[in-house]
């Protein structure tokens, strides 16, 4: 009965992220010595694994409202006077976080605005219970550890934004600082890596070593300049390390609509991307971004391999609906030349962990959302990713592509409902189902089945609390320390600044 609650679920909806195997533990088989991106690399098919840790990093986007029609017995406005209230609410100023409110009438604060400066955050941390007990709960992620907490994002923004209501070129510029768990999921190839090492041994651990959970990351700087009248309205042009564009689900936490993501988050796309992009707004209606980047999650190590990164997102007059069209394109061939794995002294499994090789993969993706009243959101995400070469050693199975290499491939499919029951309160439903042909991502073949609900709380404008239960399910494999579905139930608490 659930299969077929989660198929009529998966088949509306959609999205996924690479993984690679993990090796098992001295004195287990292994099935395969590659893992994926995301987090760990696909995990070998044997009891105990973990899979890769990687997906889309894309903010959220809110999806805009329309304004209330006037009550019965009130005048309606002219056109002019519409306007005129339009203009109004367009310019009314965002919200400022604690910290700016903080510093504000200091010196810190006067030089900061002075120089249209903004500083904000957030500290996240969560807690899931996990049934049957286990050790980790991968693949699922980021709340991997089984009945543990979890601190996992201090997060800190600076930035000095680009004005593009301006029509004079303007210039830009933001670092993002992380402290927390989550670092091993957005640690790129080549840059902070040292501090996935760990050589002492754990044997209940996936991959058989200790877990440095706790570390740090710098995971955007970036510089712009606005460039107005270019293509239409403008072209932002940015360079640095930035977050892929495309996806429904986000690295950040306050802007990913649950406490736990999901397959096609994590192992269908990439996080990060370093490089080059354009991001053009040719109307309201049609934004288009276009991107030379190195690789996927990859800074400059060797392993990196320069394609193409690009996102066309459309959006309805009224802003009621949207479509956004994504890819990751390059020669999408594996690099079995370039693991990084316990050979090479990494041991804590995270983004960066690929014992099997360099995953190069190909990635596309759509995400559409839909507002059905003021009240109700639906939105719809599907991925397809593959990559060719890659050693039957780094699947689920060292008998797949008759032992040699072939090509893997993987699809997502996931749907969101939001229903906004006050302002305060909002439930969420999330059904998706994420199949892994050969292993590749996640370290175990077949169909995984996810169902997920929960409440966001958000008593204040800088607290948010997210309860949330799921249930986990691959028919075909065990990937789950040796068992075909899981049960959990958490929640995260983010405190804004």
């Amino acid at each position: 009965m659930f299969e077929t609650f989660c198929l009529g679920v998966a088949l509306t909806v959609g999205q996924g992220g690479p993984v690679q195997p993990i090796p098992a533990p001295q004195g287990r088989a292994v099935v395969g010595d590659e893992a994926p991106r995301r987090i760990p690399a696909a995990l070998p098919a044997v009891t105990v694994q973990t899979a890769p840790v990687q997906g889309i990093p894309v903010q959220m986007k809110d999806v805009p409202m329309t304004p209330a029609a006037p009550a019965a017995g009130e005048p309606k406005s002219g056109n002019g006077e519409a306007k005129e209230e339009e203009k109004k609410e367009e310019e009314e100023p965002e919200e400022v976080g604690h910290f700016m409110q903080l510093v504000s009438g200091t010196c810190l604060g006067s030089l900061l605005e002075e120089k249209k400066i903004k500083v904000d955050g957030w500290a996240a941390m969560s807690y899931t219970y996990t049934n049957p007990q286990q050790t980790t709960n991968l693949p699922v992620t980021w709340n991997d550890r089984a009945d543990s907490f979890l601190f996992q994002q201090f997060w800190v923004n600076i930035e000095k934004a680009t004005d593009q209501e301006s029509k004079e070129v303007n210039y830009g510029w933001k670092v993002a600082f992380l402290a927390g768990s989550d670092y091993r999921f957005t640690t790129i190839r080549g840059l902070f890596t040292d501090q996935l090492k760990n050589h002492r041994l754990d044997p209940n651990e996936p991959n058989g070593y200790q877990q440095n959970l706790y570390g740090v990351d710098i995971p955007i700087f970036t510089a712009s300049a606005w460039l107005p009248g270019i293509g239409g309205e403008g072209t932002e042009v940015t360079v640095g390390r930035m977050f892929c564009q495309f996806g429904y689900e986000s690295v950040m936490a306050p802007t990913t609509p649950l406490m736990s993501r999901s397959y096609s988050f994590n192992w269908a796309p990439p996080f990060f991307h370093v490089g080059v992009m354009a991001t053009t707004i040719v109307n309201k209606q049609l934004t288009v971004k276009n991107m030379i980047v190195n690789g996927n999650d990859v800074w400059f190590d060797g392993s990196q391999e320069w394609r193409y990164a690009g996102l066309v997102t459309m959006t309805s007059d009224d802003g009621n609906s949207s479509l956004s069209l994504g890819t990751s394109l390059g020669r999408g061939k594996f690099n079995s030349g370039r693991p990084a794995g316990p050979a090479q002294g990494y041991t804590t499994l995270g983004l960066a962990y690929e014992p099997a090789g360099r995953n190069n993969i190909n990635v596309f993706d759509l995400v559409y959302t839909q507002k059905l009243s003021d009240d109700l959101t639906y939105a719809l995400e599907l991925i397809y990713g593959y990559q060719d070469g890659v050693p039957a050693g780094a699947t689920g199975d060292a008998g797949n592509f008759n032992g040699a290499h072939g090509t893997a491939r993987w699809f997502g499919a996931v749907k969101y409902l939001t229903c906004n029951f006050s302002d305060e309160l909002s439930g969420i439903l999330r059904g998706e189902l994420f199949y892994d042909a050969e292993g590749q991502r996640t370290g175990f073949e077949g169909a995984y089945w996810a169902g997920t609900a929960g409440l966001q709380f958000k008593p204040t404008s800088s607290i948010l609390f997210r309860p949330e239960v799921r249930y986990d399910y691959n028919g075909y494999s065990r990937p789950f320390e040796g068992k075909h579905g899981i049960f959990t139930a958490g929640a995260d608490l983010i405190f804004k600044f």
